[in-house]
C-alpha cells in the first residue's frame, strides 16, 4: 500500500484485517523510483495494490503548475528529473504510472483512490460515476490524469474516490472536523463558507468500502463517500451541536472572500454513493458519523 502513513491509510491498516506491505520513503521505497518501486513490487506475494499516495494540498498544487505546464510543452521533458522535482504532476501522474506499470509487469490488481475535485462543480444534483469529469483546478486535473492512466492501463483496476475525509483521531495531520472542533473547544471564532456543498467521508466507512471492493473482486469506479451533502457552515453548526459547543463562534462567509487569492475550487460536489451501497456497504450521513467519533472520543 501507498500512502500507508496518512490519514486515511493507517486506518485502514487499524481496522482491516489483511498483512499490509508499505510502500513509502520511510521504508526505502518511493513510487517516483522506478526501480525501488519494482524491486519492492515484485519481491511482494501480495494481488493487490492500494494506491492511496499523492499530493493533495490544493493550493499548493496549483504552485506545481508552471513548472508541470513547462514540462508538459517539451518534446522529451525529463522524465526522472520531472519526479525528483515532487511536483503535482510528478507525484499523482507519473507516480501514478509507476504504480500502474509495477503492477502490469508483476500481475497485480490495482485500487486507486481518487477525489471528487475530477468534477468542476456545477451539477446541482450530485454526481454519479458516469458523470463526465472535468476538472478546474491542477490537483483535480493530475488526479483525473491520474485515473485515466488507470482506466487505460489494461490491467485489473478499480478507483474509489473519497471526499473531504475525517476520523476521531489523527495526530500527524487534523482533517476538517477536527480543525473546527479544536478551535471552538478553544473558544476561537470559525469563519465557515455557506456557499459550497461538501459530501464529507467518515474515514472508517471508506476502509470497510474498500474492503468491500476487495472482497468483491469489484472493478470500476466508485464513489465511496459520505450520504450526506452539507455546506461547510451547515458542518460546522452539527459539530457544535454534537460537542455541546458554543454555535455563537460559527459566523458566515462565501467562496469569493474565504478562497480569495487561491486555487479555483469546484461549488457543488455532491457525489452520489449508490453504486457502493448496492454493494451492501452502509456510507453514514455526516451526522451519524459524527456520533461515532463522539462515542469513539468518549471511549477511548
Amino acid at each position: 500500500m501507498t500512502g500507508s502513513s496518512g490519514l486515511v491509510g493507517t486506518r485502514i491498516k487499524d481496522l482491516l484485517d489483511y498483512e499490509f506491505e508499505d510502500i513509502n520513503r520511510r521504508h526505502g521505497v518511493d513510487i517516483a523510483d522506478k526501480n525501488s518501486l519494482f524491486k519492492k513490487v515484485a519481491s511482494s506475494n501480495a494481488r493487490i495494490l492500494l494506491h492511496l499516495a499523492a499530493k493533495t494540498d490544493v493550493d499548493t498544487c496549483e504552485k506545481d503548475r508552471e513548472i508541470d505546464e513547462k514540462f508538459l510543452q517539451q518534446n522529451n521533458p525529463d522524465r526522472d528529473l520531472w519526479l525528483k522535482s515532487q511536483t503535482a504532476w510528478g507525484i499523482n501522474v507519473l507516480g501514478t504510472k509507476n504504480v500502474v506499470d509495477a503492477c502490469r509487469k508483476y500481475n497485480k490488481k490495482l485500487i486507486y483512490i481518487s477525489t471528487d475535485f475530477v468534477f468542476d462543480g456545477t451539477k446541482e444534483d450530485g454526481y454519479t460515476e458516469e458523470d463526465k469529469e472535468n476538472p478546474l483546478n491542477w490537483y483535480g486535473k493530475t488526479k483525473f490524469e491520474a485515473e485515466k492512466t488507470v482506466r487505460e492501463s489494461g490491467i485489473n483496476w478499480a478507483i474509489a474516490r473519497i471526499a473531504y475525509p475525517y476520523r476521531a483521531e489523527f495526530v500527524e495531520k487534523k482533517d476538517f472536523v477536527r480543525t473546527i472542533l479544536e478551535r471552538l473547544q478553544a473558544g476561537k471564532a470559525v469563519y465557515m463558507i455557506t456557499d459550497h456543498i461538501m459530501t464529507p467521508t467518515f474515514v472508517d466507512d471508506f476502509v470497510l468500502a474498500v474492503d468491500t471492493l476487495i472482497k468483491n473482486n469489484s472493478e470500476g469506479t466508485f464513489h465511496t463517500v459520505g450520504e450526506s451533502f452539507i455546506s461547510p457552515y451547515d458542518a460546522a453548526n452539527l459539530i457544535a451541536e454534537r460537542f455541546d459547543l458554543n454555535k455563537g463562534l460559527i459566523f458566515k462567509t462565501t467562496r469569493d472572500i474565504y478562497f480569495k487569492g487561491k486555487a479555483e475550487r469546484p461549488f457543488f460536489l455532491g457525489l452520489k454513493n449508490d453504486k457502493i451501497t448496492k454493494l451492501g456497504q452502509k456510507m453514514r450521513a455526516f451526522e451519524e458519523g459524527l456520533d461515532v467519533i463522539q462515542k469513539q472520543l468518549r471511549d477511548k
